[in-house]
Order: structure tokens, then C-alpha cells, then sequence
């Protein structure tokens, strides 16, 4: 029992620690950047200019505060921020939901909020943007960016979001380009064709397939529960069996050997024997002289009802 309880608390601990694991920085990615920015997303003010997204991988939210952005990297060995722009640390809104994005403004502008950088492609001698550690010395990611998208109208990133590389034939080849549309904030994989639902109602239309894995899906957990219920269930009574016995071991045998008629009165007999005592010791009064005896007080006062020594008494003439 002790071995398989361990192995329960082991399997829990596991899974938290694999939870606490997937809520790092380092599953963020720069999925995609636009600098020709004329007529697509526009930031609270207004305005039209460049913009990068960050992606988050994992399947837990990720909190992006105290990171780094940055087009030029020069420092990173030694952890020299002077130049890079820090994401601020007191905004709750930098917490990034499983397998979303947020967007940065490369505006040249940190003083207009959380979400400005002091990044401008447009003047930058270096074509990449970098994500940063906050210990200023791990590199999270980097995404180098062709000279053409300094004048084209298109967005450049990830053809898969988070996926910058991919292995085909055995090798890894580029898996980013200039995409079809700008998705700030959105999968930048646009679903042009007909959606599963809609290839799932072609092949299943009356839903039994469906109603048929749901069924199973649902008796499948109702099976692992019993499984467990039973294992345990059952390791948990014999060990309350095994204490009974222990316990009933441990009566004298003298005592279990008393014959009926020696061992004392029943409970019915006791309440009638409490019954009768109690009507017995209850039931006893002193005897009574009959003679009542009015003894008028001397002072004035007295209950209120007694109306005779509270009002005031009237002098007769005679």
C-alpha cells in the first residue's frame, strides 16, 4: 500500500514540476514584424508604425516583464542593458495566454507605454530584433529580418506560429517569409480552405462518429475511476479488517466465555429500574398543616400589585 501511494505523490509532484517547467521565458519566439505599417494595426494613439509579435509556444500563460528588446546585441556576454529597451515589471497586462501573442511598437518611443520600444527599423544598422533575458545574458530569440521588408507592405515571419525552422528530408531548412496577410496578434497560418468542423460534418453529417467517441471517452474515465476506487478502496478495508481482528484479539477470554445469565441486566431492565427510581424520589411531598398564615410588612414597600401599600392613604374627617 505504502509503494503505491508513493508512486501516486510521485506522479502529482512530476506533473507539477512539468507545469512549473512550461511557464518559462524561454518558450517565447518573435513570430512576426511589419515596417511598412500605412493602412494595418494602429496603436492606442492612432497612429501607423512598425510593429513585432511575440509569440508564446507553451501551453501555460508566461509572464514577459523585466525581458529585453533589442536591435543590437553588443553587450550581451557581460549583461550590458544601457542601450536595449526593459520591459516593464509593474504592468499585469505583459502576461502572455497559452499559445497567443502580444505586440510591440518599433516606434522609437518608451515613453508612450509598455508596449513602446526604443526600436526603429527604419534607422537601425542592424537587420534583427532580439529577445532578451532579464538576467541580460541568455538570448531567448532572434529574428533577422531582409532588407525588403524595409520597403514592402507585407508582414515577414513564421509560416507555422513559434516555428522558425523546420526539418525536411533530414534537414533543417527556414521556415519564415513574407506572408500573405498581417496578422498582428492572430496565427499567422490563414485558413483559406474548408475548417475541420466542415470536413467533419462532409464525413460524419448525422454526428454518430462523434456521439460514439464521446461515449467512449466518457465510460473510458468512469473505468479508470472504479479501477482506482477499487484498487485503493479495497487496500483501505483490508487494513480496517486487519485492525478489528487485532482488536478483537486483544478481549479476555474469560470474558468472552461469561454465560448469558451472569452477564448482567439488560437494557430494557435498566430503564425500567431508572424509571422506577425516578417516580420513587419524585413523587415524595411534605405533609401540610393547612393553616395559612398573612403577615402584613412593615415598611412600604412591596410588589406592585399589592395596590394597598403603594397609594397614598386619604385623611377622613369626622
Amino acid at each position: 500500500m505504502n509503494i503505491k501511494y508513493r508512486i501516486l505523490a510521485l506522479c502529482i509532484v512530476l506533473l507539477g514540476s512539468v507545469s512549473l517547467f512550461g511557464q518559462q521565458v524561454t518558450d517565447l519566439r518573435l513570430n512576426e514584424m511589419l515596417v511598412v505599417n500605412d493602412s494595418n494595426y494602429v496603436d492606442e494613439y492612432g497612429r501607423h508604425v512598425p510593429w513585432i509579435e511575440i509569440f508564446n509556444t507553451s501551453y501555460n500563460q508566461v509572464n514577459i516583464a523585466g525581458c529585453y528588446l533589442t536591435d543590437d546585441t553588443t553587450g550581451l556576454s557581460v549583461g550590458d542593458a544601457s542601450r536595449w529597451y526593459r520591459i516593464p515589471t509593474t504592468d499585469p497586462t505583459t502576461w502572455i495566454p497559452q499559445r497567443s501573442s502580444k505586440v510591440f511598437f518599433l516606434d522609437n518611443s518608451p515613453l508612450y507605454g509598455t508596449y513602446h520600444t526604443n526600436i526603429d527599423p527604419n534607422t537601425s544598422a542592424n537587420h534583427y530584433v532580439a529577445l532578451i533575458n532579464s538576467n541580460g545574458k541568455t538570448l531567448i530569440d532572434i529574428f533577422v529580418y531582409p532588407e525588403a521588408l524595409l520597403t514592402s507592405a507585407q508582414s515577414y515571419g513564421c509560416y507555422d506560429d513559434g516555428i522558425n525552422t523546420k526539418v525536411e528530408n533530414g534537414k533543417k531548412v527556414k521556415n519564415m517569409g513574407m506572408l500573405p496577410y498581417a496578422t498582428p496578434g492572430s496565427v499567422n497560418k490563414v485558413q483559406t480552405g474548408a475548417t475541420k468542423s466542415e470536413h467533419l460534418q462532409k464525413s460524419d453529417p448525422h454526428g454518430i462518429g462523434l456521439a460514439v467517441i464521446s461515449i467512449s471517452v466518457v465510460f473510458a474515465a468512469l473505468i479508470m475511476i472504479f479501477l482506482m476506487l477499487k484498487i485503493f478502496g479495497y487496500t483501505a478495508t483490508r487494513k480496517d479488517r486487519k485492525a478489528k481482528k487485532e482488536q478483537a484479539a486483544d478481549v479476555p477470554a474469560a470474558t468472552a466465555n461469561v454465560p448469558a445469565n451472569e452477564v448482567g441486566p439488560t437494557g430494557e431492565e435498566l430503564a425500567a429500574i431508572t424509571l422506577a427510581l425516578h417516580l420513587f424520589f419524585n413523587s415524595q411531598h411534605d405533609e401540610e398543616s393547612e393553616i395559612i398564615t398573612i403577615d402584613m410588612p412593615s415598611k412600604h414597600y412591596s410588589p406592585w400589585s399589592q395596590k394597598n401599600l403603594v397609594m397614598k392613604k386619604v385623611v377622613r374627617r369626622r
